[in-house]
């Protein structure tokens, strides 16, 4: 694929419009930054189709006429690990693209490792072996060399490749209905929102706490998210969490008490002692939203153990006819939450459900039986 444009001013991504507005899909990347914001910096966005590959420089153009063209909800979009990129276009329109098609979630449903990286999909898939080069590029510096932007380019070089291939298989073995529930989460808001309220769920060391100092980290994290937010710098930078923790244990009530905290700057106590201090105030007033405590797990027994291991059996004689690694349909943990009675589970709302999750639970209720012939295991039901 020789036709790769370098995108660098509006005439040119004017032009590059016009030629992907009917395309009926395209493949997509971006590289960014994020180590010095709250907001990852859009440094590149990678396009390509079958008769075009673009590198377009969002540092020098008005990208918005692509974000049209992108949002057009005609036009299939074609991301390796999408959850990233469409962080990017969401802090940007405020909403994901759609609708998308993510090569990562696919990969396991042809066979291929789950969670496997581009590279692994690209050489397994393609026989191509990708330069790992310049993958600590700084790519907001400029200029780029010409190793840089082909290393960029060849994202979704293959990316463009990877699809064609990915769907004559998935059509083929009739399982591209089965990724349409996974692809349609990616492209939903709510999973790239976060909402000041809950970022004190974030913090592993909340499940530690509980009453008033439970109700001040709640607080805090509120304001500290809302802050980073709005500064657009790293939540860290303000205070990290480890200090959360601390000034929700101790609940100091002036100055001097927060300044005892190991680890709190004079430079952050001088400016936000005071808002600090009426937070702690208001909220050791409050009941604290509650922890979502999971249910406390039973003991396995060795009768839960041996079902556990003839219903893998069951998934390793499907998977093996699906030629699917059975590691990425389901874990043993599943099964046995399976065993106990547990229902809200992804392997009953995904492609796993229709595939053998059913089946499963046909098992547990005794309506399959289980034979030996020819030195194979053999799968009826009752």
């Amino acid at each position: 694929m020789n036709n790769l444009q370098y995108i660098d001013s509006d005439e040119q991504l004017g032009a590059l419009c016009l030629t992907l507005k009917d395309t009926p899909w395209l493949a997509i990347d971006t590289e960014f930054q994020r180590e010095k914001t709250y907001r990852s910096i859009l440094a590149l966005i990678q396009i390509a189709t079958p008769e075009l590959v673009a590198i377009i420089d969002p540092l020098e153009c008005d990208i918005n006429p692509l974000l049209d063209v992108l949002y057009d909800e005609g036009i299939l979009k074609i991301f390796h690990a999408a959850r990233q990129d469409q962080e990017i276009f969401f802090d940007w329109r405020g909403s994901p693209l759609s609708p998308v098609f993510d090569t990562q979630l696919a990969a396991p449903i042809l066979g291929l490792p789950e969670q496997a990286g581009y590279g692994r999909i690209v050489e397994d898939m393609l026989g191509v072996q990708l330069s790992k080069a310049h993958s600590r590029t700084d790519w907001l510096r400029r200029p780029l060399s010409e190793e840089q932007i082909r290393y960029a380019a060849d994202d979704v070089i293959y990316l463009a490749k990877l699809y064609p291939l990915m769907e004559k298989q998935l059509i083929e073995k009739d399982r591209l209905a089965w990724l349409a529930p996974t692809f349609a989460k990616l492209c939903k808001t709510s999973l790239y929102t976060n909402p000041p309220e809950l970022a004190w769920k974030r913090i592993r060391a909340a499940k530690r706490l509980k009453g008033a100092s439970l109700s001040c980290l709640q607080q805090l994290a509120a304001w500290r998210e809302a802050l980073a937010q709005q500064k657009n710098i790293p939540r860290g930078w303000l205070v990290k969490d480890e200090m959360l923790i601390e000034i929700s244990k101790m609940r100091p009530s002036n100055s001097s008490s927060l300044s005892s905290i190991r680890g709190l700057s004079d430079k952050f106590i001088a400016k936000h002692a005071d808002h600090i201090l009426n937070i702690i105030k208001g909220a050791c007033e409050q009941k604290p939203e509650s922890h979502e405590k999971p249910a406390k797990a039973n003991k396995v027994t060795d009768k839960q153990e041996a079902v556990a291991d003839l219903l893998m059996a069951q998934v390793r004689l499907r998977a093996d006819a699906a030629n699917i690694n059975p590691n990425s349909i389901v874990s043993r943990k599943e099964l046995l939450q399976l065993i106990n009675g547990e229902r809200d589970l992804a392997l009953l709302s995904d492609w796993r459900k229709d595939m053998v999750g059913l089946d499963l639970l046909a098992t547990l209720d005794g309506k399959s039986s289980f034979s030996i012939a020819n030195g194979g295991l053999v799968i009826k039901p009752v």
